[in-house]
This record gives C-alpha cells, sequence and structure tokens, in this order.
C-alpha cells in the first residue's frame, strides 16, 4: 500500500473515534437527567477545545513536524476513549468532548498536510479532495457504527471506545511506519489570532461566514439534537437507526462532493443552502407525520446539499486568495464554520428547545436559515461581483 493510502487509512480510523458519542447521547439524557442545552454542549465543548488547538498545531507541525502531532493527537484521543469508557458522569463526558476536540484540531489539519506532503506533486489536488473527503466519511461512520453497537452488541458505552482503541494502535503503528515529511526543523511564534486578508473580507464576512455558519449548525443539529428527536418526538428505539441520521448527514456531504468535483463555488453555495433549508423542512415535519423514513431522507439530503456548501466555500477560498494569503483565508473559514455552527448557535437552539420543545426549535432554525441563505444569495454575491469587477476569477 503507498504511503498516500495508508496515511489515508490513519485519517479515517482517528476520524470515526471523535463522532462515536452521538447515538449515545439519548441514553446519557435519559440516564443523567440533562436538558436539551446540555446536549449541545457535547458539541460546544468539542469545538471550545478545537479551534486554538487547530489554530497552533498546525502550525507546529508545519515547524517541528508532522509525525509528533499526530502521536500526540492520537494519544490524546485515547486517553479520552479511556475516560468515557469508565461512565465518568456529565462533567466527566463533557471534559473527555472537549479532549476530544483538542485531539481533533491538532490531527485533521496536520494529517491533512501529511498526506498532500506524501503525494507527488502532480497528485496534491487528489490527495487534499481524499483527504476533505475522508474526514467526512469517517465522522460519518462513527455514529453508524456506534448505533448497530448499542442496538445489537453488550455494553453498548464502552464496546464502541474499546474497539476504537484497537483502531487508535494500528492508525500510531502505521504512523510510525512512515517517513517524516517536514525535514527542516525551525521555530517560529505560534499565532492565534486569525487573519483575514483586506481584499477579500467582503466576500469572507457576507458570503463564507453565513453559509458556512449555516451548513455547520443543520450538521450540528444532526450530531445532538436530532437523535434525541428521533428517539423523544417519534419513539424510535432502535439505536441503529438513531445513529443513522450522523451517519446520512456526513457520509451524504462526503458523496456529493465526490460526485460534484467541477461544480463552481457560487454555484454550489447557493444550491446547498437551498437544498439543505428545503430538505430540513422535511426533518420537522417528521414529528407530526410520524415518519421515520422522511426523517432519514431529509437528514441525508440536507447533509449532501451541506457537503456542497462545503466544497464551495472551500474553493472560493482558493480561488479568490493570491497564494501568500490562501492558507489565512482557508483557515480563517474552517474555523467560522466550527465557532459558527457548533457553538453559541447551536447552544441558542438547545435554550430555545427547552422553552418551546425540540420540534418547535428545529422549526424556527429553518424558518431562520431560509431568511439567512436569502440574505446570501442577494447581498453576499453582490460582494462577489464587486470582486469580479477588480479583477478576482470568475467561480
Amino acid at each position: 500500500m503507498s504511503r498516500v493510502w495508508r496515511t489515508w487509512v490513519v485519517l479515517l480510523f482517528f476520524a470515526v473515534g471523535t463522532s462515536l458519542i452521538t447515538p449515545l447521547i439519548p441514553l446519557y439524557q435519559e440516564q443523567l437527567g440533562f436538558s436539551d442545552t446540555v446536549v449541545t454542549l457535547f458539541l460546544g465543548m468539542y469545538v471550545l477545545a478545537l479551534v486554538p488547538s487547530m489554530l497552533s498545531m498546525g502550525q507546529f507541525s508545519d515547524q517541528m513536524g508532522r509525525r509528533p502531532v499526530l502521536f500526540a493527537a492520537i494519544f490524546l484521543l485515547a486517553v479520552a476513549q479511556v475516560l468515557i469508557i469508565s461512565e465518568p458522569g456529565l462533567t466527566g463526558l463533557l471534559v473527555a468532548r472537549a479532549m476530544q476536540g483538542a485531539a481533533t484540531g491538532a490531527f485533521f489539519g496536520t494529517c491533512t498536510a501529511f498526506l498532500v506532503d506524501a503525494s507527488p506533486p502532480g497528485n496534491r489536488r487528489f490527495a487534499s479532495a481524499l483527504a476533505s473527503i475522508s474526514v467526512r466519511l469517517g465522522l460519518g461512520l462513527g455514529p453508524g457504527i456506534c448505533g448497530v453497537l448499542i442496538q445489537y452488541a453488550p455494553n453498548p458505552f464502552q464496546l464502541p471506545f474499546e474497539m476504537h482503541l484497537v483502531l487508535l494502535a494500528i492508525a500510531a503503528t502505521i504512523v510510525w511506519s512512515l517517513p517524516e515529511t517536514v525535514l527542516t526543523r525551525r521555530r517560529r511564534p505560534i499565532r492565534l489570532r486569525l487573519e483575514v486578508p483586506a481584499a477579500e473580507r467582503a466576500v469572507f464576512w457576507m458570503v463564507l461566514v453565513p453559509s458556512g455558519m449555516l451548513f455547520s449548525l443543520f450538521d450540528g443539529v444532526a450530531l445532538s439534537l436530532v437523535p434525541v428527536f428521533t428517539v423523544r418526538e417519534l419513539g424510535v428505539s432502535n439505536y441503529a437507526l438513531v445513529g443513522a441520521s450522523g451517519f446520512l448527514v456526513l457520509v451524504s456531504g462526503a458523496l456529493s462532493q465526490a460526485l460534484l468535483p467541477n461544480m463552481r463555488a457560487r454555484r454550489a453555495i447557493l444550491l446547498g443552502l437551498a437544498v439543505a433549508c428545503t430538505a430540513f423542512v422535511g426533518v420537522v415535519a417528521a414529528a407530526p407525520l410520524g415518519s421515520e423514513a422522511l426523517l432519514l431522507v431529509s437528514v441525508a439530503v440536507t447533509g449532501a446539499a451541506c457537503g456542497l456548501v462545503f466544497k464551495g466555500g472551500v474553493d472560493l477560498c482558493t480561488q479568490i486568495a493570491p497564494p501568500e494569503d490562501r492558507g489565512k483565508l482557508v483557515s480563517a473559514y474552517y474555523v467560522a464554520c466550527y465557532l459558527g455552527g457548533f457553538s453559541l448557535p447551536l447552544v441558542m437552539i438547545g435554550v430555545i428547545a427547552d422553552m418551546i420543545g425540540l420540534t418547535w426549535a428545529l422549526a424556527v432554525l429553518a424558518a431562520v436559515a431560509a431568511v439567512a441563505s436569502v440574505w446570501v444569495g442577494l447581498a453576499g454575491i453582490r460582494a462577489l461581483d464587486h470582486l469580479h469587477g477588480r479583477g478576482a476569477p470568475a467561480h
């Protein structure tokens, strides 16, 4: 197996474990008695630790090497899985999620760079796309696998994480067998601040930030509140189906990117937002209709559309920024997606759910998302047209 595909296996094995907990959240809520607001903290704590880790560890791996960061991330994720296996209570679970977030922030960017480093120069675009799709695929497989294990295997609170420890051991062994790709060690100050190049700020704030927030908020809801919604509002007791929401929203997003690689950035963002907002209405309608099939189909279509929005956002970043600013803009976009969708907005949906009920809270999300999407389509695209007028390439 080539270095690229061995690195891909490492990326996939790691990603599976960061979202394993998704279908267990309704069981934890029933067992520990916490509110829907606390449900959203399972992602909120993850992201609060992920963002500073992502901003710092990628720079560290550029200076000191990929393998030390990968080993540290694998070890930290293993410690988090052991903590979850011990059934530590709510505080311990949230601490474990923060540890998972810190490990993920260090790992994904570094492993993506490691994969691209290992590729021949002519194949680096393919390697970058492979990494992006694989992260979403791995994250989606986690809930799907865990849901099946909850339903059909013993010890649902321990077995999924014990199995993942085996995968992490394999991943660490593979990393050990791979050569380091950063051959020159150099020390520079590590900076945690976001840097958005001045020429791209209008497009960043009017297109990339709102569209990134929306797609990641849909993802975040599917990974936190939709499993609870499935059990509470639809009365589903088969946890393979409960885990299917996280599986479908992420895997369908990976597939849409793979199947439509050449869709232009502007079209991918606008079409993706329109389809996601429309499909999410089906999630809300599944409760009064009592339809599990409608819920799962709607989640899958929403996820596929979110994958297009994400693809369009990354493509737009790489198109509008000159090479010397490209890394800054892509990093800023990733952070905007995580903070915008997985932090305060998601917690607000949880608060609304505690106040007026989960179905109505998801209806509020659908309405607000539709209005925001229209705003992106009208005001945001004007910013793109203005950028065209200054000589940026067409999208």
